[in-house]
């Protein structure tokens, strides 16, 4: 026998390599060293220093979620082996680890997909699949599934199907086909098996039963225990109140109180204690003894009517429109099964199946009762599964691992590893309360847990152990660390970045600030101050060369060394807001590394190939020629591109006309020859070469590589491309050469930007790294920020949807309506709620020595975020002590909390954009006049030529006409003048550019507030609630039931008018302008809609109508022109009367009006 090099084993890791006797759930703690476990008990079955070791390699499955995965663990599994082999004390041990060495290429260590296409390929017969199938990667699988959905729709529309009408009547036709094509992904056959023989009646008293049964109880339940009613119950228990009618109210509202738990009518219980939590009309702050108890009193009561108005419980379940809502939700079902059989017969045509087809069919044939010796065959030759990250899992991957064991898979053969508390993979279908069950089931000595924590120092450890150990319903097993406390402690920062916090902040800073972020919202002003707190305090920690770190690598004692660049994590819940960090790391001279991203396809040099690619399959796009023109593969100048199409009508027609126009510079002629010798190059080729040869050969040619790589992020930019080029490579080798359909895909996944992750490069130097948490799971780092704890949560879409328990589901068009898919958001809202929470959990054990949480909260004290609120539960957020009673055993950990501006000797840099040359000519004129100076004539001011080509454009505040201007002017006669005004009428058309009137928003004042820092400057919460307020008085109104039809919408249509209409006298001039709305009705006929925040009452509007009259008239031209039909209507509506006015024009008026719009131009053209 030999003695392995491994690591001493803990009491736990040994309980769990022993067991092999049964099968085991083993629930690892984030850092607990499951990898060494899962490599040491595959290792167990094949040991050559046993007696008989316990398996073949053969008869080993291990299954992981992600090929990297895979890949570790074989790699580890090698590993070990060596080491065995170098350990090993005679040559018959040696000899069998180095037998085993040379064969374990062929163990069966892969994906669970993986897993099943070698399966399936296997019994191909019993499977029903040809063995030969392709395996379609994700983004052409959506591609197949788009055009059979188009497919089937466009062979519905030519046959007048009335149930399609109906369904794009009441959804609209664009947004039917979205909501068909993302219900797709999910599993229609078991959906129609079990609702679609269901009529409308049977689904909604389903609903109803449902409602009555869980729903309405559970959301009672949510009410109680929620912190306003605990508030409000405190408060009524210790009224210190004189007057006697309060003194009885206050007793009856703790009676009601004690009743609700058991209430059997919950929507009627939670309107009761709506009504009664009020303190209008019981008493006043003079019958309290402490006027401080009064408001007290009042502000719980609010808090709790405000509960119960965001609760399910606000509206009762509209029976009236039950059977309606499961009518439209039973056809869109049909709908959805058709197009998943076509699609179905499409895949079977060319012979693929995508990931879901390989489970599917996998749990399929492990189940079919007509093959029982297969499935015999499979649990005699499978001795051991294993299964890493089992949290992760769904139903349909549960089913098929238990099959694989048989009908015991609970006794013996089976070792699942995970732990709940880190899925955070739901928007894939993980379902951690699957895991959660099939371990329940097994018996107590098969439940293990490792609970030993490998990574982290204990005080990282004794905060996430207070933070979690009552956070989560399935329980919690708190981490101990396996070695010392090295490094100083707090080892955990709170860094608030509250508004105004910045004391020490340097006039500097202060001044780079007012100019950076004066055009940002309150919200992003505030994330960009917390990105800096972020930059400084890190670069306060390098420069201060604390030991914070623990160094393993150099000795075998560890010890503390200073931080550096390397070791720091900054871990973000999305990376929407990535460039207020990258910017504040620029500033602070941080060197930064962007790991991981999603947005493949929103890349500008996918744009680019997108472009070349169009441009080479099509003479007559000359968009797409334009964009490839002007890319970094020919660089041609707007100019060129003018003159180009000047001269030959098109684009096309001048880049590969006779001649070149005159009006180019040699230097642009040269490039714009090279162009067109080398897009005509590539047409002759395109029918001729694989689609990848193409897209290399485009690229050796314009030099392309070599420009990305000049680029900041150029590896990156390169990597994409690179990717792009075998996505090519997959194409061809189902149609080779299928360039018109590789542009297809392409241009679909652009428009609808699938969750495609960025090509993988590698993070060179000494570099902090910035990523999501769901990319750092399974990382660990020194030091991990953790930023934007006050993130709000956008509110969630409301398409339709399939529930497994529910049926179809579709939203009522009122929100005050509740229907099926109103009990089906309940549940969803709540599963997300314990994800966000096992995310932060995630997070926070990514931290080896040191973890810093940070917020741009403007107030502590009333956090609004489920994370604050979370820390705040369990700590003084400003003093950072904990608050809660820790259970027995557990240490109370040292946190320090930071609110100044952490301060640093580092001179922040500025970008370079950010010169100011305005006030570098002033500069420069002052030092001429006093004599210091010349000004050369090089930068003397140009004297403004008046009568040059203008753009002009109408306020849109004040229908003036004015000049063209990148910044908005507000006329000062306007009543909406002044700052809040303009902040309130730009927050509502961003909102109502945002909505979908035929499924408006469930929450439409947290869209409001989601979108008041993106689109104003100083947003107040009184303008949120005044645009929330308008937009829903209008979303009441006509025009919005007529827009919930209209076929098509178009919001904030920009539009360039020559002017004058007469093509010959056109001198350059042109009127500009944003339409709010341009939509087109069920008849076919187009309307202009512009809406009004003005403060004007009903009797006003004509009036006020009036100064809109050119604008309007100048937006029904523009719409002509385009369109070639005239609009039927152009209307103003004012929102705060809802009332409308609508424009009509005699041929005597608008010639008046052409000829006002001339003199108006010609008064702005005077000299002045």
């Amino acid at each position: 026998m030999t003695t392995t090099p491994q690591t001493t084993l803990t009491t736990e890791q040994h309980a769990a390599l022993s067991a092999h006797d049964r099968s085991v759930s083993l629930a690892a703690g984030a850092g607990c060293g499951k990898t060494f476990v899962l490599t040491e008990r595959y290792l167990s079955y094949l040991d050559p220093c046993k007696l008989q070791p316990m398996a073949e390699l053969s008869e080993l499955v291990a299954i992981t979620f992600t090929d990297a995965a895979a890949r570790e663990m074989r790699d580890r599994i090698r590993r070990r082996c060596y080491q065995r082999m170098q350990a090993a004390e005679d040559s018959s041990e040696r000899s069998a680890w180095k037998q085993l060495l040379s064969t374990l290429d062929g163990a069966r260590i892969s994906t669970i997909h993986a897993f099943c296409a070698t399966l399936l390929r296997s019994h191909a017969a019993e499977a029903a699949v040809d063995p030969r199938f392709e395996l379609l990667d994700p983004p052409t699988a959506q591609l197949m599934r788009l055009q059979s959905l188009d497919d089937h729709l466009r062979q519905l529309l030519v046959a007048g199907d009335e149930r399609l009408i109906q369904l794009a009547t009441h959804f609209g036709l664009r947004n039917l086909r979205d909501y068909v094509a993302a219900l797709l992904s999910d599993e229609v056959g078991g959906m129609v098996a079990r609702w679609g023989n269901t009529s409308p009646v049977e689904l909604a008293k389903h609903w109803q039963q449902h409602y009555d049964e869980f729903v309405a109880p559970a959301a009672l339940v949510a009410i109680v225990a929620a912190e306003p009613v605990e508030r409000l119950r405190e408060l009524c228990s210790g009224a210190d109140v004189s007057k006697a009618k309060a003194q009885t109210h206050f007793g009856e509202l703790l009676a009601l109180f004690d009743s609700l738990p058991e209430s059997k009518t919950p929507h009627v219980s939670a309107l009761k204690l709506r009504g009664m939590a009020k303190v209008q009309g019981v008493c006043t702050k003079k019958d309290w003894a402490d006027e401080a108890d009064y408001n007290a009193m009042r502000d719980a009561c609010k808090a709790v009517r405000d509960l119960i108005d965001k609760s399910l419980l606000r509206y009762p379940l509209a029976s009236e429109k039950l059977e309606a809502a499961a009518a439209i939700g039973l056809d869109l079902l049909q709908l959805v099964a058709e197009v998943s059989a076509r699609y179905t017969d499409a895949k079977q045509q060319r012979n693929v199946l995508e990931f879901d087809d390989l489970l599917s069919r996998t749990e399929a044939l492990l189940t079919d009762k007509r093959y029982p010796q297969v499935q015999q065959n499979l649990v005699r030759s499978t001795q051991l599964l294993m299964v890493d990250e089992f949290q992760d899992t769904d139903p349909l991957q549960v089913a098929i691992v238990k099959a694989l064991r048989g009908d015991n898979w609970a006794e013996q053969g089976l070792f699942v590893v995970g732990d709940f508390k880190q899925s955070i993979y739901r928007f894939r279908g993980a379902e951690p309360r699957v895991s959660s069950e099939l371990r329940a089931t097994l018996p107590a000595e098969s439940r293990l847990s490792l609970t030993t924590n490998f990574r982290s120092q204990p005080a990282v450890l004794d905060f996430v152990n207070a933070l979690f150990h009552d956070a989560f319903a399935e329980g919690y097993e708190p981490l101990s660390a396996h070695r010392p406390q090295l490094s100083p402690t707090p080892a955990i920062e709170f860094l608030w970045a509250q508004p105004d916090a910045n004391p020490q902040q340097s006039d500097n800073s202060k001044s780079r600030e007012n100019k950076g972020d004066r055009r940002l919202g309150d919200a992003a002003r505030a994330r960009m101050q917390e990105a800096r707190f972020i930059a400084r305090r890190l670069a306060q920690l390098l420069d201060e060369g604390e030991p914070l770190v623990v160094d393993t690598s150099h000795s075998s004692e560890p010890t503390a060394r200073p931080l550096q660049l390397g070791d720091i994590a900054i871990l973000l819940r999305s990376l929407s807001d990535v460039a207020l960090y990258e910017e504040a790391f620029r500033e602070y001279g941080l060197d930064y590394y962007l790991a991981g991203g999603h947005a493949f396809y929103a890349q500008q040099e996918i744009y680019d190939v997108l472009h070349l690619l169009r441009a080479i399959a099509s003479p007559v796009d000359d968009l797409s020629l334009a964009g490839v023109l002007r890319s970094p593969m020919f660089a041609l100048a707007d100019e060129t591109l003018f003159w180009l199409a000047e001269q030959g009508g098109t684009l096309n027609g001048g880049l590969f006309g006779d001649a070149l126009p005159d009006e180019l510079s040699p230097a642009e002629r040269a490039k714009t020859l090279r162009a067109a010798t080398t897009l005509g190059e590539l047409r002759q080729q395109k029918d001729r070469r694989l689609v990848a040869q193409l897209l290399s050969q485009a690229i050796a040619a314009t030099g392309y590589d070599a420009t990305l790589l000049t680029e900041f992020l150029g590896q990156r930019k390169w990597a994409n491309v690179q990717k792009l080029i075998e996505q090519a490579r997959t194409l061809d080798r189902t149609r080779p050469g299928d360039l018109n359909g590789f542009v297809t895909q392409l241009s679909e996944f652009v428009l609808r930007a699938p969750k495609e992750p960025l090509a993988a490069t590698r993070s060179e130097g000494d570099v902090i790294r910035i990523m999501t948490i769901h990319y750092a799971k399974g990382l660990e780092f020194p030091l991990v920020v953790v930023p934007d704890l006050d993130r709000p949560n956008f509110p969630g879409s409301r398409q339709p949807v399939f529930d497994e328990q529910l049926g179809p589901l579709v939203p009522s068009p009122e929100k005050q309506d509740l229907v099926g898919w109103d009990l089906h958001r309940f549940a969803e809202q709540e599963q997300e709620r314990e994800e966000r929470k096992r995310l932060l959990y995630v997070a926070c054990t990514r931290a080896a020595d040191y973890l810093l949480l940070s917020s741009s909260s403007a107030d502590l004290q009333k956090p609004k975020s489920d994370w604050l609120k979370l820390l705040g539960e369990h700590f003084d957020l400003a003093q950072g002590t904990c608050l809660t009673k820790l259970p027995e055993g557990y240490a109370t950990p040292e946190i320090r909390v930071t609110t100044d501006e952490p301060s640093t000797a580092r001179k922040p840099v500025g970008p370079t954009r950010g010169a100011d040359l305005q006030k570098l000519i002033a500069k420069t004129h002052q030092l001429a006049e006093s004599g210091l100076g010349v000004v050369p004539p090089e930068v003397a001011p140009i004297a403004v030529n008046t009568q040059a080509r203008k753009r002009f454009s109408f306020s849109r505040l004040s229908g003036t006409l004015e000049i063209a201007s990148r910044e908005p002017r507000v006329a000062s006669k306007d009543k909406s003048n002044d700052v809040e005004a303009r902040a309130l009428g730009t927050l509502v058309h961003a909102v109502l550019e945002r909505i979908n009137f035929a499924q408006p928003p469930t929450d439409l004042a947290d869209l409001c507030e989601f979108l008041a820092p993106q689109h104003t400057e100083s947003t107040t919460q009184t303008t949120t609630n005044e645009a929330t307020r308008l937009v829903e008085i209008f979303l009441q109104s006509p025009r919005a039931a007529t827009l919930s039809t209209a076929p098509q919408i178009h919001r904030e249509v920009e539009f360039l008018l020559p002017w004058p209409l007469d093509k010959k006298s056109h001198q350059g001039r042109y009127l500009q302008g944003y339409i709010d709305c341009l939509y087109q009705d069920t008849s076919g006929d187009w309307h202009i809609l512009d809406y009004k925040s003005n403060q004007v009452t009903a009797a006003e509007v004509p009036q006020a109508a009036e100064h809109y009259a050119m604008q309007m008239f100048v937006y029904s031209l523009a719409c002509e022109r385009a369109l070639g039909v005239a609009p039927v209507e152009s209307v103003l509506h004012f929102l705060r009367s809802s009332t409308e006015f609508e424009f009509q024009w005699t041929d005597a008026e608008r010639l008046a009006m052409t000829n006002q719009i001339d003199h108006a131009m010609q008064s702005q053209m005077k000299p002045q």
